[in-house]
Protein backbone atom coordinates (compact mmCIF):
# COMPACT_ATOMS: atom_id res chain seq x y z
CA UNK A 1 0.00 0.00 0.00
CA UNK A 2 1.03 3.09 -0.89
CA UNK A 3 1.08 6.63 0.62
CA UNK A 4 0.23 9.52 -1.64
CA UNK A 5 0.29 13.69 -1.42
CA UNK A 6 0.91 16.85 -3.62
CA UNK A 7 2.71 19.47 -3.67
CA UNK A 8 1.27 22.47 -4.96
CA UNK A 9 3.20 25.84 -6.54
CA UNK A 10 5.66 23.78 -7.92
CA UNK A 11 5.83 25.39 -11.31
CA UNK A 12 4.22 28.43 -12.34
CA UNK A 13 2.28 26.98 -14.98
CA UNK A 14 0.16 25.24 -12.48
CA UNK A 15 -0.26 27.56 -9.68
CA UNK A 16 -3.89 26.61 -8.62
CA UNK A 17 -4.55 23.04 -9.91
CA UNK A 18 -2.71 20.27 -8.61
CA UNK A 19 -2.99 16.89 -10.86
CA UNK A 20 0.19 14.93 -9.94
CA UNK A 21 0.41 12.89 -6.68
CA UNK A 22 4.12 12.16 -5.37
CA UNK A 23 4.53 8.99 -3.40
CA UNK A 24 5.97 9.52 -0.20
CA UNK A 25 6.26 5.76 1.50
CA UNK A 26 5.04 2.36 0.84
CA UNK A 27 3.39 0.23 3.61
CA UNK A 28 3.35 -3.50 3.83
CA UNK A 29 1.20 -5.09 5.08
CA UNK A 30 1.90 -7.99 7.77
CA UNK A 31 1.55 -9.07 11.41
CA UNK A 32 2.64 -5.47 12.64
CA UNK A 33 3.41 -3.36 9.37
CA UNK A 34 6.34 -1.50 8.35
CA UNK A 35 7.17 1.56 6.16
CA UNK A 36 9.83 0.51 3.50
CA UNK A 37 11.27 3.39 3.04
CA UNK A 38 10.58 5.20 6.41
CA UNK A 39 10.59 8.65 4.87
CA UNK A 40 9.20 11.84 6.32
CA UNK A 41 5.29 11.78 6.17
CA UNK A 42 5.18 15.32 6.77
CA UNK A 43 7.02 17.37 4.25
CA UNK A 44 7.02 20.87 3.66
CA UNK A 45 4.67 21.44 1.02
CA UNK A 46 4.52 25.31 0.59
CA UNK A 47 8.05 26.24 0.31
CA UNK A 48 8.94 30.41 0.57
CA UNK A 49 9.94 30.65 -3.27
CA UNK A 50 6.14 30.49 -5.02
CA UNK A 51 7.41 30.64 -8.49
CA UNK A 52 5.68 33.37 -9.03
CA UNK A 53 2.51 32.63 -8.67
CA UNK A 54 -0.22 35.05 -9.34
CA UNK A 55 -2.76 36.05 -5.89
CA UNK A 56 -5.84 37.55 -7.19
CA UNK A 57 -6.97 40.66 -5.16
CA UNK A 58 -9.93 42.28 -4.87
CA UNK A 59 -9.26 45.90 -3.52
CA UNK A 60 -12.19 47.80 -2.60
CA UNK A 61 -11.91 51.55 -2.51
CA UNK A 62 -11.77 52.36 0.93
CA UNK A 63 -10.60 56.27 -0.04
CA UNK A 64 -8.60 56.30 3.26
CA UNK A 65 -4.58 56.06 4.15
CA UNK A 66 -4.80 52.31 3.99
CA UNK A 67 -5.94 51.39 0.71
CA UNK A 68 -7.17 53.99 -2.08
CA UNK A 69 -7.37 53.57 -5.88
CA UNK A 70 -7.19 55.67 -8.47
CA UNK A 71 -8.70 56.82 -11.69
CA UNK A 72 -8.22 53.32 -13.86
CA UNK A 73 -5.91 53.85 -16.95
CA UNK A 74 -5.12 51.36 -19.79
CA UNK A 75 -1.81 49.43 -20.19
CA UNK A 76 -0.10 48.50 -23.27
CA UNK A 77 -2.40 45.68 -23.49
CA UNK A 78 -5.40 47.68 -23.86
CA UNK A 79 -6.29 46.45 -20.72
CA UNK A 80 -8.19 48.97 -18.01
CA UNK A 81 -6.02 48.83 -14.80
CA UNK A 82 -6.21 50.57 -11.61
CA UNK A 83 -3.57 52.42 -9.62
CA UNK A 84 -3.54 51.21 -6.15
CA UNK A 85 -1.89 52.35 -2.86
CA UNK A 86 -2.09 52.65 0.50
CA UNK A 87 -0.47 50.99 3.51
CA UNK A 88 -2.54 47.65 3.21
CA UNK A 89 -1.50 47.04 -0.63
CA UNK A 90 1.82 47.76 0.34
CA UNK A 91 2.13 45.53 3.06
CA UNK A 92 0.48 42.70 0.66
CA UNK A 93 2.94 43.53 -2.06
CA UNK A 94 5.79 43.43 0.98
CA UNK A 95 4.82 39.86 1.53
CA UNK A 96 4.35 38.71 -2.13
CA UNK A 97 7.39 39.65 -3.50
CA UNK A 98 9.05 37.86 -0.09
CA UNK A 99 7.07 34.64 -1.19
CA UNK A 100 8.11 35.15 -5.05
CA UNK A 101 4.09 35.88 -6.04
CA UNK A 102 2.30 38.18 -7.94
CA UNK A 103 -0.96 40.07 -7.32
CA UNK A 104 -3.55 40.47 -9.93
CA UNK A 105 -6.32 42.96 -9.02
CA UNK A 106 -9.56 41.18 -10.50
CA UNK A 107 -12.84 43.38 -11.51
CA UNK A 108 -14.75 44.52 -7.78
CA UNK A 109 -17.90 42.40 -7.53
CA UNK A 110 -21.15 44.22 -7.80
CA UNK A 111 -22.22 45.40 -4.54
CA UNK A 112 -18.72 45.48 -2.89
CA UNK A 113 -17.53 49.10 -4.23
CA UNK A 114 -17.36 52.07 -1.63
CA UNK A 115 -19.85 52.78 0.98
CA UNK A 116 -22.04 49.44 0.42
CA UNK A 117 -21.92 46.29 2.41
CA UNK A 118 -23.23 43.57 0.12
CA UNK A 119 -20.46 40.89 -0.16
CA UNK A 120 -22.78 37.87 -1.31
CA UNK A 121 -20.84 38.40 -5.20
CA UNK A 122 -17.73 38.93 -3.29
CA UNK A 123 -18.28 35.32 -1.57
CA UNK A 124 -19.25 33.63 -4.96
CA UNK A 125 -16.21 35.29 -6.38
CA UNK A 126 -13.82 33.57 -3.77
CA UNK A 127 -15.90 30.36 -3.98
CA UNK A 128 -15.66 30.01 -7.77
CA UNK A 129 -11.81 30.85 -7.33
CA UNK A 130 -12.28 33.94 -9.28
CA UNK A 131 -10.67 35.70 -6.12
CA UNK A 132 -7.99 34.79 -3.28
CA UNK A 133 -8.05 38.06 -1.24
CA UNK A 134 -9.95 41.25 -0.34
CA UNK A 135 -8.86 44.68 0.36
CA UNK A 136 -10.02 47.96 1.38
CA UNK A 137 -11.44 48.01 5.44
CA UNK A 138 -14.40 44.71 3.91
CA UNK A 139 -15.14 44.66 7.60
CA UNK A 140 -14.94 41.71 9.74
CA UNK A 141 -18.41 39.90 8.69
CA UNK A 142 -16.69 36.81 6.92
CA UNK A 143 -15.78 35.53 10.42
CA UNK A 144 -19.45 34.11 10.44
CA UNK A 145 -18.43 31.74 7.25
CA UNK A 146 -16.37 29.34 8.66
CA UNK A 147 -14.50 29.08 4.67
CA UNK A 148 -12.74 32.42 5.07
CA UNK A 149 -10.38 34.02 7.59
CA UNK A 150 -10.36 37.98 8.40
CA UNK A 151 -7.01 39.41 9.36
CA UNK A 152 -6.48 41.92 12.64
CA UNK A 153 -7.68 44.95 12.19
CA UNK A 154 -5.15 47.81 12.20
CA UNK A 155 -5.32 51.81 12.86
CA UNK A 156 -3.18 54.21 12.08
CA UNK A 157 -1.91 56.69 15.37
CA UNK A 158 0.21 59.32 14.87
CA UNK A 159 3.33 59.97 17.90
CA UNK A 160 4.90 63.12 18.90
CA UNK A 161 8.24 62.77 20.55
CA UNK A 162 8.99 66.66 22.75
CA UNK A 163 12.75 66.43 23.71
CA UNK A 164 14.55 69.10 25.85
CA UNK A 165 16.26 71.20 24.10
CA UNK A 166 20.18 71.73 23.75
CA UNK A 167 21.36 72.85 27.07
CA UNK A 168 24.53 75.63 26.59
CA UNK A 169 27.98 74.31 27.83
CA UNK A 170 29.44 76.16 30.73
CA UNK A 171 31.73 79.40 30.20
CA UNK A 172 34.09 77.83 32.69
CA UNK A 173 34.09 74.16 30.41
CA UNK A 174 35.92 76.05 27.45
CA UNK A 175 39.30 75.28 28.93
CA UNK A 176 38.85 71.72 28.80
CA UNK A 177 36.98 71.21 25.58
CA UNK A 178 39.78 72.98 23.87
CA UNK A 179 41.77 69.41 23.41
CA UNK A 180 40.47 65.93 24.15
CA UNK A 181 41.81 64.11 27.06
CA UNK A 182 44.15 62.21 25.18
CA UNK A 183 46.08 65.35 23.75
CA UNK A 184 46.18 66.65 27.30
CA UNK A 185 48.16 63.62 28.65
CA UNK A 186 50.31 63.92 25.54
CA UNK A 187 51.10 67.61 26.75
CA UNK A 188 51.96 66.49 30.23
CA UNK A 189 54.29 63.93 29.42
CA UNK A 190 55.87 66.62 26.85
CA UNK A 191 56.25 68.99 29.60
CA UNK A 192 57.69 65.87 31.77
CA UNK A 193 60.29 64.31 29.18
CA UNK A 194 60.90 68.11 28.27
CA UNK A 195 62.23 69.33 31.43
CA UNK A 196 64.28 66.08 32.50
CA UNK A 197 65.73 66.87 29.30
CA UNK A 198 66.95 69.99 29.99
CA UNK A 199 68.20 68.87 33.26
CA UNK A 200 70.00 66.34 31.97
CA UNK A 201 71.73 68.20 29.35
CA UNK A 202 72.45 71.31 31.79
CA UNK A 203 74.04 69.16 34.14
CA UNK A 204 76.32 66.90 31.70
CA UNK A 205 77.57 69.91 29.49
CA UNK A 206 80.82 71.02 28.99
CA UNK A 207 80.01 74.56 30.06
CA UNK A 208 79.57 76.29 32.75
CA UNK A 209 75.63 76.05 32.94
CA UNK A 210 73.29 77.91 35.08
CA UNK A 211 72.17 76.47 38.23
CA UNK A 212 68.51 76.85 37.15
CA UNK A 213 68.57 73.93 34.28
CA UNK A 214 70.47 71.76 36.88
CA UNK A 215 67.40 70.62 38.84
CA UNK A 216 63.95 69.07 37.97
CA UNK A 217 62.16 71.92 39.55
CA UNK A 218 63.60 74.73 38.15
CA UNK A 219 63.54 73.16 34.69
CA UNK A 220 60.00 72.01 35.08
CA UNK A 221 59.62 75.76 36.01
CA UNK A 222 61.35 77.53 33.27
CA UNK A 223 59.74 74.74 30.67
CA UNK A 224 56.30 75.71 32.40
CA UNK A 225 57.15 79.60 31.95
CA UNK A 226 57.67 78.77 28.05
CA UNK A 227 54.48 77.53 27.22
CA UNK A 228 52.59 80.28 29.39
CA UNK A 229 54.13 82.87 26.72
CA UNK A 230 56.66 83.90 29.94
CA UNK A 231 60.39 84.62 30.29
CA UNK A 232 62.63 82.45 31.84
CA UNK A 233 64.84 84.71 34.17
CA UNK A 234 68.35 83.24 32.50
CA UNK A 235 69.22 81.99 29.27
CA UNK A 236 71.15 78.68 28.70
CA UNK A 237 74.50 78.79 27.68
CA UNK A 238 75.31 75.83 26.33
CA UNK A 239 74.98 75.00 22.29
CA UNK A 240 73.21 71.65 22.58
CA UNK A 241 70.96 73.20 25.23
CA UNK A 242 70.17 76.34 23.45
CA UNK A 243 68.89 73.61 20.54
CA UNK A 244 66.75 71.68 22.56
CA UNK A 245 65.18 74.98 24.22
CA UNK A 246 64.45 76.49 20.71
CA UNK A 247 62.93 73.38 20.04
CA UNK A 248 59.91 73.52 23.00
CA UNK A 249 59.80 76.90 21.99
CA UNK A 250 58.90 76.74 18.84
CA UNK A 251 56.39 74.05 20.10
CA UNK A 252 54.87 76.28 23.02
CA UNK A 253 54.40 78.71 20.32
CA UNK A 254 52.20 76.58 17.87
CA UNK A 255 50.35 75.53 21.52
CA UNK A 256 49.64 78.77 22.32
CA UNK A 257 48.09 80.23 19.62
CA UNK A 258 45.82 77.07 20.12
CA UNK A 259 44.88 77.98 23.28
CA UNK A 260 44.53 81.09 22.87
CA UNK A 261 42.40 81.31 20.20
CA UNK A 262 39.69 78.82 21.55
CA UNK A 263 38.86 80.54 24.77
CA UNK A 264 38.18 83.15 22.88
CA UNK A 265 35.88 81.95 20.84
CA UNK A 266 34.24 80.05 23.70
CA UNK A 267 34.65 82.59 26.07
CA UNK A 268 31.94 84.55 22.94
CA UNK A 269 29.66 81.48 22.03
CA UNK A 270 30.62 78.57 24.52
CA UNK A 271 27.99 76.04 22.24
CA UNK A 272 25.64 73.85 22.96
CA UNK A 273 26.10 69.78 24.01
CA UNK A 274 24.78 67.68 21.79
CA UNK A 275 21.24 66.95 21.99
CA UNK A 276 18.76 63.67 22.08
CA UNK A 277 19.14 61.73 18.39
CA UNK A 278 17.29 58.51 19.42
CA UNK A 279 14.67 56.70 22.22
CA UNK A 280 17.05 55.50 24.42
CA UNK A 281 18.91 58.65 24.87
CA UNK A 282 15.89 60.01 25.77
CA UNK A 283 14.81 57.08 28.39
CA UNK A 284 18.08 57.92 29.99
Amino acid sequence: MGVYTWFPYQSSDRCTEVNDITQLDGWVISAHGYFTENSDLFPVKIKNNLNRCPMKAVVKNGHNYFTTIYDSYIDSNGTNRSFVQGLEFDLLKFLLRKLNRTIDLVPIPKGFEFQEVYVNNLINAMYAKEADIALGTSGTHFLSIPYFDSTNSFYMNTIRWYVPCSFKYPRWSSLFRILSVELWLVLIISIVIAAISITLVGRYSCTSEWQGYKTLTRSLTNVWAVILGLSVSKKPRAPSLRSLFLAWVCFSVAFSSVIQAFPTKFLIDSGYKTPIKNIDELFA
